[in-house]
């Protein structure tokens, strides 16, 4: 305990000092009431946890004369890479490793972005490139400039997904991976390098909380992946395949239980005999997904309010901080657009 302290006190003290400036649920209910969006940046403004997002957004506006739903979440995004990045300063250098998952799953979802945008011939967003001079493995501008398969393979050389991308390549040039396989494909490749990362470097009571965060993520992951392929294409088999290869609680002869289940209230009879029975909210893929967004903010939120001070300390508080921007999110494009406010999920943020 006290070398925990010695190692990691430093970093908890930052954390505990930013988890402080976070919105609480009375700012959402707030929020959520006002006119449009300049008014959230108007009161975001007075708010320590976001205002020096809103600072950048009022900085933009200068240059531009404009500040809409897009830059303002730019900005806030923007702010939530700053904090990782004074964040890192103070993590010990064997767990830098492990505390760079946000780099790696933003070069996840960048590729993601680049193949939606080759299939489709969409245009790229300039602001994907405002982002902290951090480490990240792919190059992102040639990403964004990629006209093909080939070009994407080569701006994630060196990355954790290159191999993997290489090994689906279709052999048509002018031909593009199916996007639900390769989604599976590089999200399996993401939870697998971070298993990796703690089986190798961590042991004790800090490797059993790492497992226990990335385990239960994992196997709800994968239920829900099952019900919504039970709910949404019946009879279509073709995407179990893209279940992740890792079992936390869910033994593998239950995945092939609820794969082979001829609906979902017969998936729900199988998580009865499972560690996950009683657990959701309804017996659909909202309740699963729900159980989903709860059980990883309470978890993570409980360690970093009452766990000891590790390197979990960090990582808690980054997810931690992305639940809330995604809260955040959901409230400006309820005022901007009128979509549905998640009440709950700003309680559960808030609370």
């Amino acid at each position: 305990m006290i070398d925990s302290y010695m190692r990691y006190g430093a970093l908890a003290a930052k954390v505990k000092a930013l988890y402080g400036k976070r919105l609480r649920f009375s700012d959402f209910e707030h929020m959520a009431g006002l006119p449009n969006e300049q008014s959230i940046l108007d009161y975001l403004r007075t708010q320590p946890g976001w205002s020096a997002a809103v600072s950048a957004a009022l900085s933009a506006m200068n240059t531009s004369g404009y500040v809409g739903r897009m830059e303002l979440e730019d900005a806030l995004r923007l702010q939530v890479w700053k904090e990782y990045e004074g964040l890192n300063h103070f993590v010990p250098r064997p767990d830098k490793n492990l505390v760079a998952f946000p780099l790696r799953q933003a070069e996840l979802l960048a590729i993601l972005g680049t193949l939606r945008r080759l299939k489709s011939h969409g245009r790229v967003r300039e602001g994907v490139l405002a982002l902290p001079n951090l480490p990240f493995k792919v190059n992102r501008k040639a990403l964004i400039a990629c006209k093909d398969y080939n070009g994407l393979l080569a701006a994630v050389q060196g990355s954790i997904y290159y191999e993997p991308l290489l090994h689906i390549r279709p052999d048509n040039p002018d031909v593009l991976p199916d996007y639900t396989t390769t989604e599976a494909l590089l999200r399996s490749t993401y939870f697998s390098h971070i298993y990796r990362i703690i089986y190798k470097s961590y042991s004790g009571e800090t490797k059993s909380v790492l497992l226990k965060g990335m385990g239960e993520r994992v196997d709800l992951l994968n239920i829900i992946h099952i019900l919504r392929l039970k709910t949404y294409f019946p009879g279509d088999d073709q995407y179990y395949s893209a279940l992740f290869p890792i079992n936390y609680k869910l033994r593998p002869e239950k995945i092939k239980a609820m794969c082979d289940a001829a609906d979902v209230s017969q998936v729900f009879a199988v998580l009865q005999d499972t560690p996950y029975a009683g657990r959701f909210t309804s017996l659909d893929v909202a309740g699963v997904e729900d159980c989903y967004r709860r059980s990883f903010y309470t978890f993570n939120k409980r360690q970093l309010v009452s766990g000891p001070p590790s390197i979990y300390t960090a990582v808690s508080y980054l997810n931690v901080k992305s639940t809330e921007l995604k809260a955040l999110v959901n409230v400006i494009e309820s005022v901007k657009y009128g979509a549905h406010y998640d009440e709950d999920f700003a309680r559960l943020v808030g609370e």
